[in-house]
Formats: structure tokens, C-alpha cells, sequence
């Protein structure tokens, strides 16, 4: 279905995340950061989604948008945050940045985080 960039630094959550999209039947990759996200979309950048945390070593999440959003490659590429930060000044500040098309709260409802996916897709597509 579609090609997912799962960026978190927990193994525990990528792993769920994993678990919940194959199922799903979304291809995913997965990255530990920023720097590791950045990585992978040289490898393939034919990602349809990317599910990005805030919270991370080296590369955090709000520092990745920003550069994302400056690469015409990149920035065409909708992004889900799913995070634990639900502070409105940092929820507005990602939105300006143009990439994230939606704020997911952890711990998410798996139905809340399938419809988002199914929604960003279906009107990219």
C-alpha cells in the first residue's frame, strides 16, 4: 500500500509501529534519528509517508522537519508526528514548517494512527 519511513528512537515503538503497518500492508523502514531518517531517504526516496518523533538524540524531530522541508526532494513527502509532546506553541511551529500534515499523541489508538495514514495517502495519491 504504501512506503513508510518510521523515524523513532525507541525500539519498542518502531517495533509496534512495524508490527502495526506490515500488517497493514505498508512497506516501512525504519531510522533511530534525524541523521539516520536523512539517511535513508538518499537510499529511497520513494517514501509516501513519514512517521517522524520529536524527541530524539543527535537529530530530533523538529530539526529534521527543517531540513526536510528545504530539500525539494524531501519536503514533498507528508509527515506524521507521533510524539509525546502535545505542547500547542510546538505543534503550531512544526505546522509552519509545511511538511507535517498531522499530531499523533503517544500512546496513539491504532485505528486513530491507521485513518490518519489511510487519509494523507489516499489524497496524496
Amino acid at each position: 500500500m504504501a512506503n513508510i519511513l518510521v523515524v523513532d528512537d525507541s525500539e519498542s515503538v518502531r517495533t509496534t509501529l512495524r508490527n502495526i503497518l506490515t500488517a497493514a500492508d505498508h512497506s516501512i523502514v525504519e531510522a533511530v534519528d534525524g541523521y539516520d531518517a536523512l539517511e535513508k531517504l538518499k537510499e529511497k526516496d520513494t517514501f509516501d509517508l513519514i512517521l517522524l518523533d520529536v524527541n530524539m538524540p543527535e537529530m530530533n524531530g523538529m530539526e529534521f522537519i527543517k531540513v526536510q522541508a528545504e530539500d525539494e526532494k524531501y519536503k514533498q513527502i507528508p509527515t506524521v508526528m507521533c510524539t509525546t509532546e502535545s505542547h500547542p506553541k510546538l505543534i503550531l511551529e512544526a505546522k509552519k514548517v509545511g511538511v507535517v500534515m498531522a499530531w499523533l499523541l503517544k500512546p496513539f489508538k491504532v485505528d486513530k494512527l491507521k485513518e490518519t495514514i489511510r487519509r494523507i495517502v489516499e489524497k496524496r495519491s
